[in-house]
């Protein structure tokens, strides 16, 4: 039986809410991420993954996952990781836990190993069993590894800022049908400063259709049939690299109330597709939006 074992990410320095929900700062998330990679590299896929009941701990394992190209959404979590105890593990396959190093340090101490693994935020441990002795198969310190990640991964040649699903994105034009004609839902952009319409990085494990449903859902407040096909795709730069989006539409059956609503710190507004296509900061979603309500309208 083989374990990974993954201490979670360096916690936010300045936190005065409950301990188990301090949140990962960027150098935490980043640590996570490049072991992710790591693993990604060697091949190391758990067939299932345990998180400890805390903020760092589950954002750890979901940012190490998608950089390794798998998905997140199968993390279990743990209240015996949490308490430094190890779960019910299966007989065979690759096995993850990921908790705080304090509690690691616990689960570590009551499996007699050989050595002192040394640990500290982001490290990872891969452990073997063999005739009921545990040992230390290699120790993996996110300081060790490569600042740039694989692109496209695990072993793409290139090397890019960020983990490689990132440049993989889907963005959805949510519409309604009117006796006016076709309008488009335009939301406000994270920062508030400018409009937009739902756009996020796809998930490894799901598709981008898929993806574009969830972030119509997230950052608009909307849900509705999303179009079999595409309507059409573009390139920005980001993170020092091509972005490639693959654009959605959906129609809009439900407006979730604001009270419901995830995003609820965002504006939204039903507009002509015109008016919707001149407010897009980047003007390649504006054509695809006018050429879509071109499209649509020959339907009404």
């Amino acid at each position: 039986m083989e374990v990974l074992l993954l201490c979670a990410g360096s916690g936010r320095k300045s936190w005065e809410g409950e301990s188990s929900k301090r949140p990962l700062r960027t150098k935490g998330k980043r640590q996570a991420q490049k072991v992710g990679a790591w693993m990604g590299q060697c091949h190391l896929a758990p067939d299932i993954v345990f998180s400890a009941p805390c903020e760092r701990a589950f954002v750890s394992a979901q940012k190490a996952l998608k950089a390794g190209g798998w998905t997140s959404r199968n993390i279990e979590v743990s209240r015996a990781v949490g308490d430094g105890r190890l779960p019910r593990l299966q007989g065979s396959g690759l096995s993850m836990l990921v908790a705080q190093v304090s509690a690691m340090r616990q689960l570590i101490s009551g499996l007699q190993l050989d050595m002192e693994p040394g640990l500290a935020p982001g490290v990872l441990l891969r452990l073997c069993l063999t005739e009921g002795v545990w040992r230390v198969l290699s120790r993996i310190d996110p300081r060790d590894l490569p600042e740039l990640f694989p692109f496209p991964g695990p072993d793409g040649p290139e090397r890019r800022e960020r983990p490689s699903y990132y440049y993989t994105q889907s963005a959805v034009v949510p519409y309604r049908r009117t006796r006016d004609g076709v309008q488009i839902l335009i939301v406000g952009s994270s920062s508030g400063r400018h409009w937009v319409v739902p756009k996020g990085i796809v998930e490894p494990g799901l598709d981008p259709g898929a993806s574009a449903v969830i972030e119509a859902r997230e950052e608009a407040g909307v849900v509705g049939n999303v179009s079999d096909e595409p309507i059409g795709t573009y390139h920005y730069e980001k993170w020092g690299a091509q972005c490639h989006v693959v654009v959605y539409a959906l129609e809009v059956e439900t407006l979730i109330p604001d009270a419901d609503w995830e995003e609820n710190h965002r504006q939204r507004q039903w507009v002509s597709p015109e008016e919707a296509a001149s407010r897009m900061v980047q003007s390649a979603i504006g054509s695809l939006i006018r050429g879509f309500a071109i499209e649509i309208s020959t339907g009404l």
